[in-house]
Protein backbone atom coordinates (compact mmCIF):
# COMPACT_ATOMS: atom_id res chain seq x y z
CA UNK A 1 0.00 0.00 0.00
CA UNK A 2 1.32 3.20 -0.97
CA UNK A 3 1.21 6.95 1.09
CA UNK A 4 -0.55 9.44 -0.20
CA UNK A 5 1.27 12.84 -0.66
CA UNK A 6 -0.16 16.23 0.08
CA UNK A 7 -1.07 17.65 -3.56
CA UNK A 8 -2.56 21.27 -4.51
CA UNK A 9 -5.75 20.13 -5.20
CA UNK A 10 -6.64 19.29 -1.87
CA UNK A 11 -6.39 22.81 -0.58
CA UNK A 12 -9.62 24.13 0.14
CA UNK A 13 -7.24 27.96 0.27
CA UNK A 14 -8.05 28.70 3.93
CA UNK A 15 -5.35 28.22 6.28
CA UNK A 16 -6.87 26.92 9.40
CA UNK A 17 -8.42 24.06 7.64
CA UNK A 18 -5.48 23.24 5.30
CA UNK A 19 -3.02 22.80 8.20
CA UNK A 20 -5.65 20.66 9.70
CA UNK A 21 -5.80 18.53 6.21
CA UNK A 22 -2.55 18.11 6.60
CA UNK A 23 -1.69 16.98 10.28
CA UNK A 24 -4.82 14.46 8.86
CA UNK A 25 -3.63 12.97 5.59
CA UNK A 26 0.07 12.79 7.45
CA UNK A 27 -1.66 10.57 10.36
CA UNK A 28 -3.26 8.45 7.53
CA UNK A 29 0.69 8.11 6.05
CA UNK A 30 2.00 7.14 9.55
CA UNK A 31 -0.56 4.05 9.33
CA UNK A 32 0.17 2.79 5.97
CA UNK A 33 3.67 3.29 6.57
CA UNK A 34 3.19 0.93 10.05
CA UNK A 35 1.74 -1.61 8.31
CA UNK A 36 4.68 -4.58 8.83
CA UNK A 37 4.42 -3.48 12.58
CA UNK A 38 2.05 -5.67 14.33
CA UNK A 39 -2.11 -5.33 15.14
CA UNK A 40 -1.04 -3.62 18.50
CA UNK A 41 0.76 -0.35 16.50
CA UNK A 42 -2.13 -0.69 13.89
CA UNK A 43 -4.70 -0.27 16.09
CA UNK A 44 -3.06 2.61 18.68
CA UNK A 45 -2.73 4.63 15.00
CA UNK A 46 -6.10 3.52 13.64
CA UNK A 47 -7.37 5.42 16.92
CA UNK A 48 -5.13 8.28 16.40
CA UNK A 49 -6.49 8.91 12.59
CA UNK A 50 -10.48 8.47 14.34
CA UNK A 51 -9.58 10.71 17.43
CA UNK A 52 -8.06 13.38 14.76
CA UNK A 53 -10.49 13.10 12.49
CA UNK A 54 -13.03 14.08 15.36
CA UNK A 55 -10.69 16.89 16.44
CA UNK A 56 -10.85 18.36 13.17
CA UNK A 57 -14.80 18.20 12.80
CA UNK A 58 -14.96 19.78 15.55
CA UNK A 59 -12.39 22.71 14.91
CA UNK A 60 -14.33 23.54 11.54
CA UNK A 61 -17.62 22.67 13.24
CA UNK A 62 -16.57 25.89 15.61
CA UNK A 63 -14.88 27.45 12.92
CA UNK A 64 -18.92 27.20 11.12
CA UNK A 65 -20.53 28.31 14.69
CA UNK A 66 -18.83 31.75 15.33
CA UNK A 67 -19.22 33.00 11.22
CA UNK A 68 -22.91 32.04 11.13
CA UNK A 69 -21.98 29.12 8.32
CA UNK A 70 -25.76 28.66 6.85
CA UNK A 71 -24.82 24.90 6.14
CA UNK A 72 -23.51 24.58 9.80
CA UNK A 73 -26.35 21.07 10.49
CA UNK A 74 -25.93 19.47 7.21
CA UNK A 75 -22.13 19.92 7.52
CA UNK A 76 -21.95 18.95 10.82
CA UNK A 77 -24.74 15.98 9.77
CA UNK A 78 -21.71 14.52 7.61
CA UNK A 79 -18.85 15.32 9.71
CA UNK A 80 -21.10 12.36 12.18
CA UNK A 81 -22.03 10.02 9.47
CA UNK A 82 -18.13 10.18 8.78
CA UNK A 83 -17.03 9.37 12.25
CA UNK A 84 -19.54 6.40 12.59
CA UNK A 85 -18.47 4.91 9.49
CA UNK A 86 -14.99 5.56 10.48
CA UNK A 87 -15.49 3.93 13.41
CA UNK A 88 -17.41 1.18 12.09
CA UNK A 89 -14.22 0.84 9.40
CA UNK A 90 -11.69 0.62 12.78
CA UNK A 91 -13.38 -1.97 14.27
CA UNK A 92 -12.91 -4.13 11.33
CA UNK A 93 -9.20 -3.75 11.97
CA UNK A 94 -9.85 -5.67 15.74
CA UNK A 95 -10.90 -8.75 13.76
CA UNK A 96 -7.93 -8.96 11.45
CA UNK A 97 -5.36 -6.06 9.90
CA UNK A 98 -5.97 -7.35 6.30
CA UNK A 99 -8.56 -4.68 6.21
CA UNK A 100 -6.20 -2.08 6.40
CA UNK A 101 -6.41 -1.20 2.83
CA UNK A 102 -10.39 -1.04 3.33
CA UNK A 103 -9.71 1.18 6.40
CA UNK A 104 -7.12 3.28 4.63
CA UNK A 105 -9.26 3.43 1.37
CA UNK A 106 -12.51 4.49 2.96
CA UNK A 107 -10.67 7.25 4.70
CA UNK A 108 -9.03 9.02 1.83
CA UNK A 109 -12.07 8.19 -0.73
CA UNK A 110 -13.90 10.27 2.10
CA UNK A 111 -11.70 12.76 1.94
CA UNK A 112 -10.78 13.71 -1.49
CA UNK A 113 -14.19 13.97 -1.97
CA UNK A 114 -15.29 15.87 0.81
CA UNK A 115 -12.66 18.30 0.54
CA UNK A 116 -12.93 18.95 -3.31
CA UNK A 117 -16.52 19.97 -2.70
CA UNK A 118 -17.90 20.35 0.71
CA UNK A 119 -15.40 21.71 2.48
CA UNK A 120 -14.53 24.33 -0.29
CA UNK A 121 -17.83 25.33 0.10
CA UNK A 122 -16.94 26.13 3.30
CA UNK A 123 -13.52 28.02 2.45
CA UNK A 124 -15.75 30.17 0.16
CA UNK A 125 -18.29 31.42 2.41
CA UNK A 126 -15.58 32.41 4.96
CA UNK A 127 -13.21 34.24 2.84
CA UNK A 128 -16.33 36.02 1.41
CA UNK A 129 -17.89 36.60 5.01
CA UNK A 130 -17.68 40.24 5.84
CA UNK A 131 -18.00 40.55 9.46
CA UNK A 132 -17.38 44.20 11.32
CA UNK A 133 -14.35 44.54 11.67
CA UNK A 134 -12.81 44.28 15.04
CA UNK A 135 -15.99 42.16 16.02
CA UNK A 136 -14.69 38.38 17.80
CA UNK A 137 -16.17 36.78 13.79
CA UNK A 138 -13.71 39.42 12.30
CA UNK A 139 -11.10 38.18 14.65
CA UNK A 140 -11.73 34.54 14.28
CA UNK A 141 -12.02 34.87 10.14
CA UNK A 142 -8.23 36.22 10.59
CA UNK A 143 -7.15 33.72 12.46
CA UNK A 144 -9.09 30.58 9.95
CA UNK A 145 -6.95 32.90 6.95
CA UNK A 146 -3.73 32.62 8.95
CA UNK A 147 -3.50 36.57 9.24
CA UNK A 148 -1.91 38.14 12.64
Amino acid sequence: MHTYPWQEKYNVDLEAIDVEHKNLLACVNKLITAQNMGKPALLKLADEVVFYAEFHFLSEENLMFMTHYPDLASHSELHRQLIKQLKNERNKLEDSVENLQEFVSFLVHWFVEHTQTIDRKLSHYIRHYKPGKGSPEYLIKMLAEGKP
